[in-house]
């Protein structure tokens, strides 16, 4: 039996029922017609003249895929039990201030979510690290010929060289210097005196020795001459610094010196002597010499 016509008066399909409220593209600009009417043209027109997904329904409507194991509580959980009653959990309360690792890599949930994430792949970056650190540690110890534990051992931990370090020196070790590789730079007060770079630039603003008694020159002439002769008078002074101090000095003569009243029996001074005779304001009436005479006299006594 052939089909039964529908009738025109009827709706085309697709089309949405009155009081559809999902989105329609570019419904909001179209007038003139009724809801179906409208819905079955938009849905029926092709892309290039409405702007549409060319899905009829926009959701999935297949079966929802089985989620994957999630096992950041049970991450977590390890961390707390290695470490104790600590902050960082796996429910973390909205509002908390402190500092959680690697939040700022992980974004589009909510806090908890974002929290928990974070905390358990913070947790197994360092569970990563420690078990390098002890794989490294297992290794030394092999190639050192110790014993070691058998669950420590593990395919990155086996040793691929039938050798084992460290290696038994053949000859006479010998100190390696490359020319090419980085010097530190030495301080022109440590150099010699006959290096040419034994001077400071012009703009050094430091202190240097005995460079004030120094002119005439320009400044990295005059820097290198002072450093050179602070640098002989330390080695001088570091020479002579564990030799025994002798002091010489040479033998004074004696310097006979005659008093001012020395003078022969039975004479005085000569008149115009400025000096200072004792007691001679409290004589008057005499001479000056035979005064004088009796304050020799005078002293005498």
């Amino acid at each position: 039996m052939d089909k039964k016509k529908k009738s025109t008066l009827m709706t085309p399909d697709p089309y949405h029922i009155p009081g559809y409220c999902g989105y329609c593209p570019q419904f909001k600009y179209q007038i003139g017609e009724t809801f179906g009417q409208t819905t079955s043209t938009l849905l029926t027109s092709p892309i290039e003249t409405v702007a549409s997904s060319g899905k009829p329904v926009l959701a999935e409507i297949e079966a929802e895929k089985p989620r994957k194991f999630d096992d950041r509580r049970d991450v977590i959980a390890t961390r707390t039990f290695s470490l104790g009653d600590q902050k960082l959990t796996d429910k973390m309360v909205p509002g908390y201030t402190g500092y959680i690792p690697k939040s700022e890599h992980y974004f589009g949930n909510s806090y908890a979510e974002t929290s928990r994430s974070a905390i358990a792949s913070f947790q197994k970056d360092q569970v990563g690290h420690h078990k390098k650190t002890t794989d490294l540690r297992t290794i030394a110890d092999l190639q050192q010929g110790k014993q070691v534990l058998p669950g420590l051992m593990s395919e990155s931990t086996r040793v691929a060289s039938k050798y084992k370090v460290p290696l038994k020196p053949i000859g006479v070790p010998q100190q390696y210097y490359s020319k090419k590789a980085m010097q530190h730079s030495l301080s022109p007060f440590a150099l010699s005196n006959g290096d040419p770079k034994k001077f400071l630039m012009s703009g050094y603003t430091g202190f240097v020795p005995l460079y004030r008694g120094c002119m005439g020159l320009g400044f990295p002439a005059l820097t290198n001459k002072a450093l050179c002769e602070f640098t002989d008078e330390t080695t001088r002074l570091k020479s002579i610094e564990n030799q025994p101090v002798v002091v010489r000095r040479p033998k004074v003569k004696p310097v006979k010196i005659s008093t001012i009243y020395e003078m022969k029996p039975g004479t005085g001074l000569v008149p115009h002597y400025t000096g200072h005779v004792p007691g001679e304001k409290f004589r008057y009436g005499m001479t000056f010499g035979y005064s004088t005479q009796h304050a020799q006299h005078a002293l005498k006594t």
